[in-house]
C-alpha cells in the first residue's frame, strides 16, 4: 500500500507551521520549515512501507505547529541567530567619556578616575592624559603658589623695571653726565621665556582633553574597522 496523500498532508502541516511562525523573524522561520521538512524526509526513509497513516504518525510525533513555533522562539541559537556570531560590536562612548574631558582640567581627580574606568582609551592615552593635565587648573594654582612663595623676585624684574636713568652731582659740586642703565639682553630673553612656559602650563591641561578627545574619534574608528 503507498501513500497517495502523503505530499498533501506534509505541505499542509508546513503550511499550518508557516503561519503559525509568522511573528518569528524571516530568516527564523526558514530555516525552522527546512528542518522540518529534513526531519519529516528523514523519517519517510526509515519507514519499510509508507502509508498515509505512517505520514500521519511522523507528523504527529513533531507536535504541533505552534507548540513546535514556541519551542524555537525559545531557543537562544534560533530566535537571535547572529548575535552570538557576530559578537560585540564597538564600544560607543558617552557620557562616561564627555565627563572625563570636561572634568580633567577642572577637577582633575575625578577626570582621571573616570579617564581609567572608560574602556575607550587606550593605557599609553591614560598615562598620558594623567600626567600632562598637571594636576587640573587647581594643580597649576598650587604650583605657582609654590613658585610665588618660593622662588627668586628677580626673574620677573624685567616686566616692571626699564631703562633708568640717573644724574648727580660730585663732592665739589660739580654735575655728573647722565648715566643711562638697560636691562640686559639675557634677562630679557629670560622673561619671554619664561612668559611662553607659563602660557604653554596654562594651556596643557586644555591641550590634554583635546589629545585624548581626538584619540577618541580614532580609537572609534579603529574599532568599527575591525568589526566591519
Amino acid at each position: 500500500m503507498t501513500a497517495p496523500h502523503a505530499d498533501q498532508l506534509i505541505d499542509g502541516y508546513l503550511a499550518r507551521l508557516r503561519v503559525a511562525a509568522t511573528d518569528l523573524p524571516s530568516s527564523v522561520r526558514d530555516e525552522l520549515i527546512a528542518d522540518m521538512r529534513a526531519h519529516i524526509a528523514e523519517a519517510r526513509s526509515r519507514e519499510a512501507q509508507e502509508t498515509d497513516a505512517t505520514v500521519l504518525n511522523i507528523l504527529d510525533r513533531l507536535g504541533e505547529p505552534d507548540t513546535v513555533v514556541a519551542e524555537a522562539g525559545r531557543r537562544p541559537e534560533t530566535s537571535e541567530p547572529n548575535r552570538a556570531s557576530a559578537g560585540p560590536g564597538p564600544y560607543r562612548p558617552g557620557v562616561l567619556e564627555i565627563a572625563a574631558l570636561v572634568l580633567l582640567p577642572l577637577f582633575w581627580i575625578i577626570g582621571v578616575i573616570l579617564l581609567w574606568v572608560s574602556p575607550a582609551w587606550k593605557t599609553k592615552d591614560k598615562v598620558i592624559g594623567s600626567l600632562f593635565s598637571l594636576g587640573g587648573y587647581p594643580g597649576i594654582g598650587f604650583i605657582f603658589f609654590i613658585g610665588a612663595a618660593f622662588g627668586h623676585p628677580h626673574v620677573f624684574a624685567v616686566t616692571s623695571s626699564g631703562n633708568s636713568c640717573s644724574s648727580g652731582a660730585d663732592s665739589a659740586g660739580n654735575i655728573v653726565p647722565t648715566v643711562c642703565t638697560g636691562v640686559p639682553a639675557w634677562e630679557v630673553i629670560g622673561t619671554i621665556l619664561w612668559v611662553a612656559f607659563m602660557v604653554l602650563v596654562l594651556l596643557l591641561p586644555v591641550m590634554t582633553s583635546a589629545y585624548l578627545a581626538i584619540r577618541l574619534r580614532w580609537d572609534r574608528r579603529a574599532q568599527a574597522a575591525a568589526t566591519a
